[in-house]
């Protein structure tokens, strides 16, 4: 007889396993991150998309498109305050106090004395909101303190949030920059509207406005449709900016404030020479990720306030246009067409690359 001996795996044979496998996982992981990026991706043209949507029937029940920020300015509310009862948020809006008001107790109701995260805003200021965030991104909070940044942001124009000409006071150029003078064409959405003051590097405070009367507030004045002269299929809406890093002062995302709120086509999306210009808030000292991400605090007479077009997404930036339309616009967009796109009345040809 014949006695049968078990034979087990070789030190070599297991090592070779092991090899394929390893290489068999080396070749799944790109695909897999492919996928779960494409999942992320559409997901987030969806949240624009409702957004979008949201502005839309927000014009239909007011005749106008949303404010991108209150009367008053930076700190009682923007956009994300109105368009709640058509994103299914009716219960956070109904909350919000003195929305368009100022601390002094001039605004509505009377007395309430509070900005986006004081008494009871804090509670929708600290609430994340997955329709406003890009999964792709990291969620965030401002600072080490527990209100949130968000990814979605409005069209406030082709210049700056002061929505003049860049650099500020010149002449002869054009909305695209002709002789290198950017000329606002307007903007669906509006935000600081006050040149004498905030052109020069003010900012929208109570300071600003006569005897603190709300009713004199410059901001945010909403636009009609009609006012989109170019057309809504050809002005940009919304698009996405990074939420700023977690462990700094970085305020980029917070856009339940008004320099956090918007964004500007003064510059093409996730363009590494292109500056973030956060007066008024923050940019983190050692939290910005050179290569997409470069900010300063220093707004200047000659370029003004402005947040720019950034997204976690490989080579580009999902946008919604007025229409309700939303599209992926690649990083090698081009400045002509990218700025005609910001804005609302400039009457521009759009290029080949839209």
């Amino acid at each position: 007889m014949h006695s049968r001996l078990r034979r087990g795996f070789t030190l070599i044979e297991l090592l070779v396993v092991i090899a394929i496998i390893a290489i068999l996982i080396g070749l799944l992981l790109p695909a897999v991150q492919k996928v779960r990026e494409a999942a992320a991706r559409m997901k987030c043209s969806n949240n624009m998309k409702q957004i979008a949507l949201g502005n839309m029937n927000y014009e239909s029940a007011n005749g106008t498109f949303l404010p991108g920020v209150s009367r008053t300015g930076c700190c009682w509310g923007t956009w994300m305050i109105p368009i709640m009862p058509y994103m299914e948020q009716d219960n956070l809006n109904r909350i919000y106090v003195n929305f368009g008001g100022l601390d002094n107790g001039g605004g509505v109701p009377p007395g309430a004395n509070v900005r986006y995260s004081g008494g009871v805003n804090g509670t929708i200021a600290r609430s994340r909101l997955s329709s406003f965030t890009c999964p792709s991104d990291r969620p965030h909070n401002w600072s080490t303190g527990t209100l949130t940044l968000h990814n979605y942001v409005l069209n406030a124009g082709n210049s700056s949030f002061y929505q003049v000409s860049v650099p500020v006071g010149c002449t002869g150029g054009s909305t695209t920059g002709a002789n290198g003078c950017v000329t606002f064409g307007g903007a669906p959405f509006g935000w600081y509207e006050d040149p004498a003051t905030l052109a020069a590097g003010g900012d929208a405070s109570p300071a600003n406005y006569t005897s603190g009367d709300a009713s004199q507030g410059k901001s945010g004045r909403p636009r009609s449709i009609a006012e989109i002269t170019d057309g809504t299929s050809n002005t940009l809406c919304v698009s996405e900016v990074i939420q700023g890093p977690r462990g700094g002062d970085d305020i980029r995302g917070f856009t339940w404030w008004g320099g956090g709120a918007g964004f500007v086509t003064y510059q093409t999306p996730n363009n590494p020479a292109a500056t973030d210009i956060m007066t008024g808030g923050g940019c983190g000292p050692n939290n910005f990720v050179p290569a997409i991400y470069p900010c300063t605090t220093g707004s200047t007479t000659t370029i003004g306030r402005m947040q720019l077009a950034r997204s976690r997404h490989t080579q580009g930036v999902n946008a919604a246009l007025c229409d309700g339309s939303v599209r992926f616009f690649r990083n090698s967009v081009s400045v002509v067409t990218w700025r005609a796109l910001g804005s609302a009345w400039g009457g521009e040809t759009l290029g080949n690359d839209f």
